[in-house]
């Protein structure tokens, strides 16, 4: 299992948000804080704040996972 999926897990285990960094175009690099919800097929599931909605992510685009302090009240069930 790679390092950032283990991290991802672990936070949603314990309803904590998220800071992934992640490439969404070549060159072109964002910072979301996420609840995390499920990994399907190397997929992430989860709730971005800046958009306000459930959004799919890429696991090979990501470059950093930090584990925030911040916890969340789950949106629906957690599958990690």
């Amino acid at each position: 299992m790679p390092e950032f999926e283990q991290l991802i897990r672990e936070a949603g285990r314990e309803q904590r948000r998220v800071l992934v960094r992640f490439e969404s175009a070549p060159g072109t690099q964002y910072e979301r804080e996420l609840e995390p919800y499920s990994i399907q097929d190397g997929v992430l599931h989860a709730f971005s704040y800046l958009r306000n909605e459930f959004r799919t992510l890429e696991l090979g685009t990501i470059s950093r996972v930090e584990i925030s302090p911040r916890s969340f009240t789950p949106r629906r069930a957690i599958e990690l």
